[in-house]
């Protein structure tokens, strides 16, 4: 809990000076970024201005253009690249920790700039080493 309070302080800070949050993942994981995201740019407790938030595969027509011409491994880094600058956080989540394409687009968010936190089950596995932190 202390982690996640942390990260709850931290992605307010940073989205109050104009951060942006990035979110992915597979399946079920899927679902719950883009929950994330949506409560993030409409409204969860009370009137607010938006932030900005973005759950990468809700992009459709870029997720099927990028798998077809360059493959399913690089759906999300293609448009982490397109999309995070430094200062932005990037959440991917992921029950096994081992998809291709969120490792990928770990790297492509650290080369960025960008802060990555990843929400998985047990670990070890290979996307908490390639995030800055995990839960």
């Amino acid at each position: 809990a202390p982690r996640l309070t942390a990260w709850g302080r931290e992605m307010a800070d940073r989205l109050s000076h104009g951060a942006r949050l990035i979110a992915a993942g597979n399946g079920g994981s899927a679902a719950e970024a883009q929950h994330l995201t949506s409560e993030l740019v409409g409204r969860f407790d009370g009137d607010r201005r938006p932030f900005s938030a973005i759950a990468l595969h809700s992009e459709s027509s870029a997720v099927t253009a990028i798998g077809n011409d360059y493959g399913f491994d690089e759906v999300f880094a293609r448009q982490v690249h397109a999309h995070a600058r430094s200062g932005d956080i990037v959440v991917l989540l992921s029950t096994s920790g081992r998809s291709e394409n969120l490792l990928r687009a770990a790297a492509a968010a650290r080369a960025a700039g960008a802060t990555t936190w990843a929400m998985t089950g047990p670990g070890p596995n290979p996307l908490v080493e390639a995030c800055d932190e995990h839960i």
